[in-house]
C-alpha cells in the first residue's frame, strides 16, 4: 500500500469521525505547545533572573524547575485526552474498516490505516503546537507580570519547534498503534470484584493520606491523591450504570431512553466521569488554598499575589482539561448517534422528535457531567489543600462548609450548561440520526 493510498483511505470521511480527530490534533497541538513552554523556560538558564521582567515562577532559579516539570505533566494530561479522544471511535469508522476487510484487506493494512489515521492527528497538532504557543505567551503577557509564565517565543524557539512536531506525530503513532483493534475481541469489563477493591482501598488510602501527610509530607499527599483517584475511578462506572438501570424503569419516556442509552456505552462515559470528578477535586483544593490564603491575617501582599497567581493558573489549566473532556463526551455521544440512527428513525413512529431527542440528550450528558463535578468540587474544597498537602490542619469552618457547597453548586450548574450547549451543537446530527431514509436498507 503506498503512501498516497494509505493517507487517502485514513482520511476522515463523516462529521463525527472528523470531530473526533480534530478533537484529538487540538489536544495534541495544546499539549505540544506546553512543552514548548518547558523547553523555552529550560534555554532561559539555572541562574536568578530579574524579577521587573519575569513572573517569580520564572525569575527563582528553585521554582523554575517546578514550574518546568509542571508545565510536562500538563503536557501528558492532554495528550491522554488526545488519546480518550482517538480511543472513542466512531461507527463509520468501524463499517470502513469491516468493509475494507471484506475486501481483501490483510490485519497489517489495516493496523496501518489506524496508525496513520492517529498520526495524522498527531502532525497536525504538532505543526500548530508553535501559533499555539505564540498565542498563549501574548495570551499570557498581557497579565500581571507574577502570571507571566510563559515567556515570549524568539527565533531560535523554530529550531525547538522541529523535535516537537516529530514527538507528536511518533505520539499519534503509539497512540493509534496501541488502540488497533482486530475486530475480533471485545473490550473486556471491569470485574466486580476489582470494583470492590478500588471502593475499599480508596476511601482506607485517602484516611492513610490525610494522616499521614503531616508527618511524611508529599509521600502522605500522594497516598491521598492515589486513594481518591481510585476512588472515583471504582464508583464512576457503578454510578453510571446504577443511574442507567434506574432510569430504565422509569415512566418517563425521556427518562427510560436515557438510561438505554447509558447502559449501551457506559465505558465512555464511566471514563469521562472519573476524570471529571478528578478535575473537581484539584479544583476545590486548589479554591481552599486560594480562601485559606486570602484570609491570613500574617500574610504580605506579595505572598498573597504568589500564591493566589499559582493556584489561580493551576485552576485555570484544569478547567481546560474539563472542557476538552465535556468536547470528548460530546464527540462520543455524536458517535453513538451515528451507530444507533437506525433504532432512532424507527421511532419516528411512536411520536419521537427532535425536541423530544435533543432532551435525551442533554439528559444524558448531565447525568454524567454535572453530579462527578459537583461531587469533586464538595469533597476537594471540604478536605482543602492543607490536609491534602499536610500543612497544618484545623477543623472544618463555616466559611469552608459554605464555600464547598457554592463550588457544588456551580459544578452542578456547569455541567447543566455543558449539557445544554451540547444539544445546540449535536443539532444536526440529531435531525439526521431521525431522518426516515436511515430504515433503508444498506
Amino acid at each position: 500500500m503506498t503512501l498516497e493510498t494509505l493517507v487517502q483511505l485514513a482520511r476522515s470521511r463523516t462529521p463525527a469521525d472528523r470531530g473526533r480527530v480534530q478533537l484529538a490534533t487540538a489536544a495534541l497541538a495544546l499539549s505540544g505547545a506546553l512543552l514548548l513552554g518547558a523547553l523555552r523556560i529550560a534555554r532561559l538558564g539555572k541562574g536568578e533572573l530579574g524579577n521587573d521582567i519575569y513572573s517569580n515562577y520564572i525569575a527563582e532559579s528553585g521554582l523554575r524547575s517546578g514550574l518546568i516539570a509542571i508545565l510536562i505533566i500538563l503536557a501528558a494530561l492532554t495528550g491522554g485526552l488526545a488519546v480518550q479522544a482517538l480511543r472513542l471511535g466512531t461507527a463509520a469508522r468501524e463499517r470502513r474498516l469491516a468493509a475494507l476487510r471484506l475486501a481483501g484487506a490483510s490485519r497489517k493494512q489495516l493496523r496501518q490505516l489506524t496508525v496513520a489515521d492517529a498520526a495524522i492527528a498527531g502532525l497536525s497538532g504538532g505543526l500548530l503546537a508553535g501559533p499555539a504557543y505564540v498565542v498563549l505567551s501574548l495570551l499570557f503577557g498581557a497579565l500581571p507580570r507574577m502570571a507571566r509564565i510563559l515567556p515570549g517565543a524568539e527565533p531560535i524557539d523554530a529550531l525547538l519547534w522541529i523535535p516537537v512536531v516529530v514527538m507528536m506525530t511518533a505520539a499519534g503513532v503509539v497512540i493509534g498503534s496501541l488502540l488497533h483493534r482486530d475486530g475480533t475481541a471485545a473490550p473486556q469489563p471491569q470485574s466486580a470484584s476489582q470494583r470492590h477493591t478500588g471502593i475499599v482501598a480508596g476511601p482506607v488510602l485517602i484516611a492513610l493520606g490525610l494522616l499521614t501527610s503531616p508527618y511524611m509530607g508529599y509521600v502522605g499527599s500522594t497516598i491521598a491523591l492515589a486513594g481518591t483517584a481510585l476512588l472515583f475511578l471504582s464508583t464512576s462506572g457503578l454510578w453510571i450504570r446504577w443511574l442507567g438501570r434506574r432510569l430504565q424503569r422509569s415512566g418517563d419516556p425521556a427518562n427510560l431512553l436515557t438510561g438505554v442509552r447509558l447502559m449501551t456505552d457506559s465505558r465512555p462515559s464511566s471514563r469521562i466521569c472519573m476524570l471529571l470528578g478528578s478535575c473537581g477535586f484539584l479544583v476545590g483544593s486548589m479554591a481552599n488554598g486560594i480562601a485559606s490564603v486570602v484570609a491570613g491575617e500574617t500574610t504580605s501582599a506579595t505572598s498573597v499575589s504568589f500564591y493566589t497567581t499559582g493556584f489561580g493558573l493551576t485552576i485555570a489549566g484544569l478547567v481546560l482539561i474539563v472542557l476538552t473532556a465535556i468536547a470528548a463526551l460530546i464527540v462520543g455521544v455524536a458517535d453513538q448517534l451515528v451507530d444507533h440512527r437506525r433504532q432512532l428513525a424507527s421511532l419516528t413512529a411512536l411520536g419521537v422528535d427532535l425536541p423530544f431527542l435533543r432532551r435525551v440528550i442533554r439528559r444524558q450528558l448531565t447525568v454524567v457531567a454535572a453530579p462527578a463535578l459537583a461531587a469533586g468540587l464538595l469533597f476537594g474544597t471540604v478536605i482543602g489543600i492543607n490536609r491534602v498537602s499536610g500543612g497544618a490542619v484545623g477543623p472544618f469552618d463555616p466559611g469552608t462548609l459554605l464555600l464547598a457547597a457554592i463550588l457544588a453548586a456551580a459544578g452542578w450548574l456547569f455541567g447543566h450548561l455543558g449539557a445544554a450547549a451540547a444539544g445546540l451543537l449535536l443539532r444536526n446530527q440529531l435531525r439526521d440520526a431521525l431522518d426516515p431514509e436511515n430504515l433503508r436498507a444498506a
